[in-house]
């Protein structure tokens, strides 16, 4: 039983490592950073495709963060919102990991139960979308010396 327990322990730690590792290798992934400051609102917002549990936010002129999300916040439901706000400051502010996100599917702003989705923040970091991510099974690129 314990040698099972062992087993299962070691699978786990190791697909943890690899996602951390796949993770890391993402190069548009930045350095984490503990909070994101915006004037009035949030400028924009995208779903990554394909990737459940993050959004993609922008503060300025192209300055874009990745925040991960805890809760019910998955890529098809994403993908269809219209509108987002910081939960408990609509009008804009500061947010940090462990903060709300509301994400409403009217353009106009309802964001009444149903037709919203309210995510944490759990982490945040910045994020490069022109450099491009490595696409898999690709050789890496030979130096152009």
């Amino acid at each position: 039983m314990k040698r099972v327990a062992l087993t299962i322990f070691t699978l786990l730690a190791g697909v943890s490592a690899a996602a951390a590792d796949g993770e890391k290798a993402d190069p548009r992934l930045g350095k984490q950073v503990d909070r994101i400051c915006f004037g009035r609102n949030i400028n924009n917002f995208k779903a990554i495709e394909g990737e459940d549990d993050a959004i993609l936010l922008e503060k300025g002129v192209n300055d874009w963060y990745k925040a991960k999300l805890i809760g019910a916040c998955n890529y098809r439901d994403l993908k269809w919102a219209q509108s987002v706000a910081i939960d408990q400051r609509p009008a804009g502010g500061c947010v940090t990991p462990g903060d709300y996100l509301i994400f409403s599917r009217s353009a106009f702003g309802d964001f009444s139960f149903p037709n919203t989705t309210r995510c944490a923040i759990s982490e945040i970091h910045e994020w490069n979308e022109d450099a491009a991510p490595a696409a898999s099974g690709d050789a890496p690129a030979a130096d152009e010396n």
